[in-house]
């Protein structure tokens, strides 16, 4: 809406006769300037009496909330955004600068290009709150100097991508419970040189820190120097350079629960953790750079310890951690275990519920060609696999003794391998009970509609179970005859009733799609 002739028209005699009245009661220049600027400075505060009315009014709900409730229910912005909010309406502004916990949490993600100036803003505003900072690419020399002066006030803080940490171990930090600063790559960030290798300081400078994550190399304090309330712990260890002493570990940080390695190139298992494991360690996470010895040995150091949850990242050649996995499995349990074999992941699961996982980089398939002859001593107590049919036809080239499996799950692709080669081996499963077929799901319309393609997946996924189940066998060799329980996944449902699987159905003694029962055979009273 622009003004109309008649209201410029009026609007300009009334400012005009204003400056006339002026100029002829003082005839002095510099009067009128200051008349102007009066004339402008009630414009703009009419300008912004108006929009505060028409604000509250546009956001009368959120005006009648609870001063406290409406500082809250703009916390879930992110730094930038609070500013803006808080610019557009002095009565949002005035509450939220009487709460400055609401400037207190900081966090600047790497969308964030345009925020010069806004952290000094944030931490003028949050008072003497505490802080809790995440910071995506801290401006050297100016971000960080900004929250040097105010470390002593900082809860948590995560740097990402930073210039240097060296000023965080230089000054007390009595509140501080989290500190993570994720490692950069040579190539991969700025973090220099010296600021990787970290000599930790004692604990007086944390005491009350929970979580420390260091983005490189470290040597510990003295073990008599303890950290009594670190429960997760992250950093490195490798042969290059200054040699990184980790034997203390379990001395200094007594109550770990989590504990992440990572190596670059080859370290030496006589720097390692060597002294009694805390029994509050419930979760261990090695990655290797390179090959997997160091993972493998650092797993051997560790026999007895009952973790929950083991996770070994690798950048290949995964399948040479599944035995250091199951001897560490056996030295705390001889119980039956159970393995999911993806792509690029694999987890073991043991009957007491720990988990262990292989996390491979590069390697499309974790297992090689040999590895179920590597696992042959191994199968007498495995209970469970769940495999792709493609991993499945790489393997099943000779006898294996499966006496103690339960349950086979074919999980992904069946049109690449629509069938078992001719000289396939055989599996003993003389206690099998449950087969579950996976095939997966098409969602890609191209030469084939959706429907066309899942009908040929489905007819392949029944080309190959047959072949499969022919090669099941009792212990004296002779074929299985039945499976107690045939499951489908429900991308298979509306195929279940094809011609094609009738030839199952009288192999198997219950069909299910899922957890719903199909069919079962009638049996006799």
């Amino acid at each position: 809406m622009t003004l109309s002739t008649k209201q410029r028209d009026a609007l300009y005699a009334y400012v005009s006769s204003l400056l006339t009245e002026s100029v002829n009661d003082t005839r002095d220049p510099s009067v009128v300037d200051a008349s102007v600027s009066d004339i402008a400075s009630v414009t703009r505060k009419a300008m912004c009496d108006v929009m505060e009315t028409w604000n509250r009014e546009a956001c009368g709900v959120m005006c009648r909330l609870p001063t406290e409730l409406l500082a809250q229910s703009f916390s879930g912005l992110d730094p930038l955004e609070r500013v803006k909010v808080t610019a557009v309406s002095r009565y949002f502004r005035s509450v939220t600068l009487k709460d400055p916990s609401f400037w207190a949490k900081i966090k600047f993600e790497k969308k964030h290009r345009r925020r010069k100036g806004v952290l000094e803003l944030l931490l003028e505003r949050s008072g003497r709150a505490l802080l809790d900072v995440d910071i995506y690419a801290l401006d050297p020399w100016v971000e960080d100097f900004l929250l040097a002066k105010q470390f002593s006030r900082i809860r948590t803080i995560v740097l990402q991508r930073p210039y240097t940490t060296l000023w965080i171990f230089e000054q007390a930090a009595p509140v501080l419970e989290v500190l993570e600063v994720p490692y950069i790559k040579d190539g991969g960030g700025t973090l220099e040189e010296e600021g990787r290798h970290k000599v930790l300081p004692p604990p007086s400078w944390a005491p009350l820190l929970r979580r420390l994550e260091l983005p490189g190399t470290f040597v510990l304090s003295r073990p008599s120097d303890r950290f009594h309330r670190v429960t997760y712990f992250a950093g490195y260890m490798t042969a290059k350079g200054t040699f990184t002493d980790a034997r203390a570990l379990f001395e200094v940080f007594p109550s770990l629960e989590i504990l992440k390695l990572s190596f670059i190139g080859s370290a030496s298992v006589h720097n390692m953790p060597n002294t009694r494991i805390p029994s509050t360690l419930m979760e261990l996470i090695l990655s290797d750079t390179e090959d997997n010895s160091n993972i493998a040995s650092s797993l051997e150091l560790w026999h007895g310890h009952p973790f929950r949850v083991v996770t070994l990242q690798c950048p290949s050649a995964a399948a040479r951690l599944i035995i250091p996995i199951l001897e560490h499995m056996r030295s705390v349990t001889a119980r039956l275990w159970h393995i999911n074999l993806g792509d690029r992941r694999a987890v073991l699961r043991t009957e007491h519920g720990a988990v262990y996982v292989i996390e491979c980089a590069r390697t499309r398939q974790i297992f090689d060609t040999q590895t179920f002859d590597d696992l042959r001593s191994s199968f007498d107590s495995l209970h469970s696999i769940v495999l792709t049919p493609e991993a499945l036809s790489s393997q099943l080239i000779d006898v294996f003794d499966m006496p103690s499996l339960h349950s086979i799950t074919l999980r992904g692709s069946f049109l690449r391998t629509s069938a078992l080669a001719v000289d396939c081996g055989t599996l003993c499963v003389p206690r099998l009970h449950t087969l579950r077929l996976e095939p997966e799901e098409y969602d890609d319309e191209g030469r084939f509609s959706r429907l066309e393609m899942q009908q040929l997946l489905s007819q392949y996924c029944s080309q190959y179970a047959k072949e499969l189940v022919r090669r099941l066998t009792l212990e004296d060799g002779s074929a299985l005859s039945r499976i107690p329980r045939l499951v489908f996944s429900k991308v298979t449902r509306p195929y279940v009733r094809e011609e094609y699987w009738a030839w199952i159905y009288r192999r198997t003694s219950s069909v299910y799609i899922e957890n719903e029962l199909l069919w079962q055979e009638e049996t006799d009273n």
